[in-house]
This record gives C-alpha cells, structure tokens and sequence, in this order.
C-alpha cells in the first residue's frame, strides 16, 4: 500500500489542517521545554540571584566573573537545545494527534493512503479501499490538540526547574519596588567605575508632647577625640540616612546591640528607631566607623500639684480651691480627689486646666458639693496632675470639712434628715421615710401651696412604696434634696446651678481654644444665666428691717448689673480677639463675684458716721418745715382774695400783717434750729458755708414777716429753703467722704451716695419690702421705684397746673431742679 504525498489534500479537511498546524506547535514547545531545561533554570537563577540584591554584597571582579560564566553557559544551554530539538514533520503531528487522542491502528496515518489494487484495476479490492477509506473519516470528528504537555519532571528528575520558579517567585516578592534597579545592576557590575563617597544624615526627633523641634546630629568619626554629645527626651525617634560607599549594607551599633539598616534602593539605606536611656551610636559601613555620637537621654519627669491656700467656703456654701500644677513638657490635666477615712468610695473633681499644654499651671475652682451625702462630714482633698503620656502626679492630702447647706424652712429641715436617715439605713429607714413623705403631702399649707413640691413628695413616696432597688432609693434621695432647695429657696438654687454650668462651659471653651462662634454662644448662654441668677437672688432678699446689722468696717463694695454686663462684653472681645488669657482672667475675676454674690444689707454705722446722719436728717426736717413756711407764707399773702386777683391790693392789708406777723414766731423758731444744728455741726467738723447764708435769709424773712411784707417774705423764704439744700448736698458729700476713708467702697444703707437721695435717704419702693433698688452688695440687685422720683412725678404734676401762678410754678421749677 502507497502512502500519498504530504502535500497532498485528498481526505484532509480545513478544519484537519489547523489541528495539524496546532500539533506541529505543540512539538515545538514540548521539545524547547524538554531540551531546554538548562537554558531555563540558568536564567532563573540569574535572575533570582539579582532581585534578592546577591551581587551588591560581591566584589566587582567577582561579579564581573559570575557574569561572564552564566553567558558562557547560556549560549552553551542554546547550543544544545538547537542540536536536540526535531523539526515538527507532518509525519510526527499526525503520530501526535493519533496519541492525543488514543486513536489505535494509525487511522490519521492512513487516511488518504492509495491501494496497491488500484494498479491492477481490482475494481472490486478499489471499492472496498475506497469504503474504508470513508470510514476513516470519522476519526476527524472530535478531534482534540490540547495544550502542550510542559511537565516539571520531564527529562528533570531532581525538579531543578521547580526550585528555580519558586526562587523566582520568592526574589520577585522580596525586591518588590526595587527589581527593575537590582536587575539593572546586575548586568552592570562596578567594576572600573569611581567609587561614591559616603554621607550620613541623622536626626533626632523629640516627642510631638515636648514641643521641641528636631535636633541635627552632626557627624562625628572615630578619629575625633571624643564624640559629641546630645540632650534628648525620652522616646526621641531616632532617623539615620546613609548614601554611597560600598554595597554593603550599614549597621547601627547601639552600645553593643547591632541593627542593620534598611535598604531603600541600590546606595541607599535608612534605619529608624526609639532611645529610652543614654548610649552611644555609631554607623559602620564595609568595616568601617562613619559617624558616632553620644545621646544622654532626659527622662519625662511625673507631673506636681499643689494647693495654694486652704479651700474656702463661699457665701453660697461651695468651696473655692486654688491650686497650681507643674511638668516638664506641659500640663494635660488637672483633677481631684475627695476621699474619707471610713469609706472606699471616692468624689472625684474635674478642674479647669488654663493654657493646657503649659509648664505651669494656676488656677481656681468652684465646687458646690452640699447635696453629697458627705457633707457637713470631714474628708481628705488630694490633686493630681496629668501629662500628655499618662504619667499622673499628687498632691498631699488636705483635711477639711465638706460644706454644708442650712436649712430654714421647716419642711426642707425635715426632707433633708429624712433624706440623711435614707442615706445612712436605705432598707431599714424605707419605710419610715415614705411614711413622713405621705404626711407632707397631706398638709399643702406647710409648703406654701406650691404644687411643685406637692407632685415631688407624692412621687417620692410612691417610689419608695414600688421601688426594690439601689437605684431607686438613689433617685428619691436626689428628689429630696431639689425639692428641699425649692422650699427653702425657690428657683434660686436652679439658676445657681445654671449659673455654674455656664461658667464651665466657657472656661472650658476657653482652654480648648473653640472657635469664635462657640465662643460668642457659650457668653450669650453666660449672660442669660447670669441674669436669671440676679433675678432670683433680687426676689429672695429678705426685708432690710429683717436683716442683721453688718459690719460697719466692711470692706464690701456696691456693684451694679451693668457692670457685670460689661465683664461679659470684654469676655467676649478678649476671646474672639484672640486674648484667650485675658478672657480666662476676667471669668475667673466674674466667678468669684458670682460666688461669692449677696444682695445688699443694713449696716451698722459707726459712732461720727451716726451723729452725722442725725444731723443731716434734723436739717431735712428743717428744709421740710422751711418748705412748709412758704407755703403758708404764700397762703396768707393771699388773703381772702383769690389766686386772680391782683397781688397788689390794699385791701385787707392790716389782717394779713397780723396773720404774717405770726409766721415771724415760726421763722424765728426755726432759724434758732438752724443755729442750734451749726453749732453742733462746728463741733464735729467744717460748717458748710450754705447755712451760714440759710440763717441770714431767714433772719430777713422773720423781719419781713414782722412788717407784713409778704412778697419780700416770700423771696428771703425762698432763699433760705435753697441755702439749705446746698448745704445739704455739702454735708452729703463730707459724710460720703468720710465713709470711703474709713473703708467702705461705696455708699451703703443710711450713707449718702450711690443710690441715695442728697439727704442720704434710701431710694426704695413705698410698699414696705425694703428692697435696695439701685445697687447690689458684691453680688445683687432688687429692683423698686425709688422715692425720690416719685416726689419727683408730683412736682411735675403741680407744675403742670396752670391755675397756679407765677411765683408758685417758679418755686416749684427750682423744687423740681433739685431731684
């Protein structure tokens, strides 16, 4: 049987012929791979060697020499595949096909061979070739190439290939970044190439806390004396760079530890880390020093707190404390600790930290601690302060007593001992408190009606009635005391406590540097408080009949609600200016004015003070009996006559001399009451001018009145009325500066001044309270129409009048001038 050619199509489809073409690649590859294994795993390992950087750590000359040999073996590795791999001859892709897919009895082979009876015309042996050669062709259909069989154990039976991929896979990983420069300098070894010289640069970098700036190291070789020596804070990083040089990989010799440096590229190398205590470094590059210093480390020293002076008690029954704090770095916090002896339970205080981050800290703080069941009991008060890593110092404990609050109220004593016995016995005291709770609730006029506390107590007792646990005895206990400070002072203690917060809420605002915003917000909240505060503390103020006498050397001072308006608006401006400090300060300065805030009181005069207001009312009943003269004066100088009729008249002339001759006796009498207050005022001082000139007008009065000279009366009268006020307003104004020279800042009850009329009278409202209406003493204000405008109201209604003539409204003008 005759094969036909191979380049023969009989019995070969398109579809074959691309199968075929696939196989003869297949061969290819299968025989490169096969045959190749030398050239593979040389280049592998060349290229695995060079990304894990192998050549940097070898000399040149040796470089250059295992360069050369794995050329040398490459080409070799090529020669030899070339000599062993076979050309892909159709002969062998159709074998390849036939053993690809498990066809028996060379089918693929056969198909399109001739028969040997077709040269003898056997018609019958060419019609049974030509039937066999039809069933070969459905061999063709499903026929299969596949992929090309790259098997690792292929003419590799220790798997070298397989050892050289994962050192491929591995170096690939390991270079990361780097590769494409490590393969660089692979290919290009150093050899005849200038060496680059080294350079190290080094810092330290002290923590972000310490607020000190990065310190250069300069270096310092082996060669010099002595290293030099540089001052650090504790867990200073610390940087190197190195640059040039060999390819040796620096090391940092830290005493006598050794860290190598980190390899940044080819000549670069980089290390970092952390001194807790003092050393030596040094940097070694191929055997050689380059750079040594000396590091003396500066541990973080624990922050100190102290108290300044011994916690106060303000007049609103908080405590003030002044304390300072000190750290080497800055303060980060400030706290405290009230603890007692017999309990393991402690109170602990947030503080203010102005300028938090500074050195040194001083500062003052409010505590209103009257509701903790500790109060009125001894306790231990201890500081600490807080750096910005943790490091916690304290103080020395300090012994005081808790303040407390005193009750007055009847039932807000009894809710603040029932409140003690709940406290001290919850189980065995439950029932007894509920009990005393339901007996307040049946007596409303006990508490003043007020339905506030009415729903309080009625809660309480339910609670206590339903409640089983801690926490609801916790709850009435709470209740207990708000409803006992309501009693006892409205909503004082409400707006004492909303007072409070607001005052933190901008201090704190302050410290952490918020913004403008913020800031203008938390001092409008401020100034709402602040108002609500003085409203309340105006409506507590007890009568000032009811109060007790002061002391007369007080050193208090008056201080209006303006002012303390004007406080807030500098707050304001100083923070949003930029003066965080300023604003700090003025705060401070306004919570100890609130503190510390009580509405003005009598005060007891001292002995020169009293003579001298006896003295100056006795020349107010004076001026108003002088006040009453004229008018009688201008009465009688009337006549019978009505107010139209002409002045001038001469009727009835001789009955109203003798009525006039009669307010003479008057003005003589008074004019001895004057002399008789002159000779007193000489004996305690300077006489005012002003009644010297009051006691001639009246002796011309008395002599007109004795004439019946009613209208030249009626002038002199007048004139003496007004030398009185003047010298009324002197001998004021002589009381007041008496006063501030013993000691008072500013004008009080019974003293002329702020908020006095110029006889030193109170201006208070008619309707009995006796509330002070112009100022507050250091920390309140009542509010009242003062007398003197009321006076002031009714002058202006009778000037007003136009029935009443020239002289009476003239007189009534100059009345009215002087309010």
């Amino acid at each position: 049987m005759q094969r036909r050619s191979d380049t023969s199509d009989r019995g070969y489809g398109l579809g074959f012929e691309i199968r075929i073409l696939l196989a003869k690649v297949n061969l290819v590859l299968e025989g490169i791979w096969r045959h190749g294994r030398l050239f593979f795993c040389l280049v592998g390992l060349f290229l695995g060697l060079s990304l894990l950087d192998i050549w940097s750590f070898s000399a040149g000359w040796l470089h250059l020499l295992a360069l050369i040999l794995f050329c040398v073996a490459t080409l070799y590795s090529l020669y030899k595949l070339a000599r062993n791999l076979e050309a892909p001859t159709r002969s062998r892709a159709l074998q390849y096909l036939e053993r690809r897919n498990r066809l028996g009895h060379r089918p693929l082979q056969s198909l399109g061979a001739h028969s040997e009876a077709e040269k003898f015309n056997n018609t019958e042996s060419s019609a049974m070739w030509r039937v066999y050669q039809k069933s070969l062709r459905q061999y063709l259909r499903g026929l299969k190439v596949g992929p090309p069989r790259l098997d690792m154990g292929i003419e590799d039976t220790y798997g070298f290939r397989a050892i050289v991929i994962l050192l491929l896979v591995a170096a690939f990983v390991i270079a990361g970044p780097n590769s494409t420069d490590r393969l660089v300098a692979a290919v290009t070894p150093s050899i005849g190439t200038p060496s680059v010289p080294v350079e190290v640069t080094a810092w330290i970098t002290p923590p972000a806390y310490t607020g000190q700036a990065p310190i250069l190291l300069t270096n310092s070789t082996s060669e010099e004396a002595t290293a030099q020596t540089f001052i650090v804070p504790a867990q200073s990083s610390f940087i190197a760079n190195v640059f040039g040089g060999g390819r040796g990989t620096p090391a940092l010799l830290v005493g006598e530890e050794r860290e190598e440096f980190g390899a940044s590229d080819v000549r670069n190398f980089q290390i970092e880390t952390r001194f807790d205590k003092s050393t030596s470094l040094k940097i070694e590059k191929d055997g050689d020093v380059i750079a040594s210093w000396q590091l003396t480390v500066i541990a973080d020293e624990i922050p100190t707190a102290a108290f300044l002076n011994n916690p106060e008690v303000t007049e609103r029954a908080a405590f003030k404390m002044q304390y300072q704090a000190q750290d080497d770095y800055g303060v980060e916090r400030i706290g405290g600790e009230i603890t007692r002896d017999s309990s393991d339970k402690k109170i602990e205080l947030v503080l203010p930290t102005p300028g938090r981050g500074s050195k040194k800290v001083i500062s003052k703080s409010y505590h209103d601690l009257t509701a903790h069941p500790w109060a009125g009991l001894p306790v231990k008060l201890t500081l600490f302060a807080e750096d910005q890593i943790g490091q916690r110092g304290y103080s020395d404990a300090m012994s005081f007593t808790l303040p407390e609050r005193n009750f007055f109220h009847p039932v807000a004593k009894a809710l603040i001992e029932q409140r003690k016995n709940l406290v001290s016995d919850p189980e065995g005291n439950k029932e007894n408190v509920a009990l005393v709770l339901e007996t307040l609730t049946l007596l409303p006029d006990s508490v003043n009606n007020d339905v506030t506390v009415m729903l309080s107590l009625s809660t309480a007792q339910s609670i206590l009635v339903i409640g089983k646990d801690q926490s609801d005895i916790d709850d009435v206990v709470d209740m207990l005391w708000d409803t006992a400070l309501r009693l006892e002072n409205g909503d004082l203690s409400l707006a004492e406590a909303a007072l409070r917060e607001a005052q933190e809420a901008l201090m704190e605002a302050l410290n952490n540097n918020a913004s403008d915003a913020e800031i203008k917000r938390l001092v409008e909240e401020l100034r709402a408080a602040m108002e609500n505060f003085l409203q309340a503390l105006a409506q507590q103020a007890q009568p000032m009949d009811e109060q007790a006498a002061g002391d007369p050397n007080s050193q208090d001072r008056f201080i209006e609600s303006q002012d303390l308006q004007k406080l807030l608006d500098q707050i304001d401006q100083f923070a949003r200016g930029g003066a965080r400090d300023a604003a700090r300060q003025l705060l401070s300065e306004l919570q100890d004015i609130m503190e510390n805030l009580k509405t003005a009181e009598a005060r007891q005069p001292s002995a020169s003070q009293q003579a001298a207001q006896q003295m100056l009312n006795e020349l107010g009943k004076l001026m108003q009996k002088q006040q009453e003269l004229l008018d009688e004066t201008f009465r009688k100088s009337q006549g019978s006559q009505s107010q139209q009729e002409n002045r001038n008249s001469q009727q009835g002339q001789s009955g109203q001399r003798g009525n006039l001759q009669d307010l003479a006796e008057v003005q003589e009498a008074l004019r001895q009451m004057l002399g008789d207050l002159m000779g007193r005022l000489g004996e305690e001082g300077e006489i005012p001018g002003a009644l010297g000139q009051a006691e001639r007008s009246m002796n011309d009065a008395r002599d007109a009145l004795g004439q019946g000279q009613g209208q030249s009366a009626l002038q002199s009268e007048n004139n003496a009325l007004e030398s009185l006020r003047q010298g009324a307003e002197s001998l004021a104004q002589q009381m007041m500066q008496n006063g501030q020279g013993e000691g008072t800042q500013s004008a009080g009850p019974g003293q002329p001044g702020q908020g006095r009329d110029p006889l030193g009278r109170s201006m208070t409202e008619e309707d009995g309270q006796g509330r002070d209406a112009g100022n507050a003493l250091m920390r309140g204000e009542a509010n009242g129409l003062s007398k003197s405008r009321s006076i002031r109201d009714e002058l202006q209604r009778r000037l007003s009048d136009p029935a009443r003539s020239y002289i009476e409204r003239d007189y009534l003008q100059r009345l009215l001038d002087i309010f």
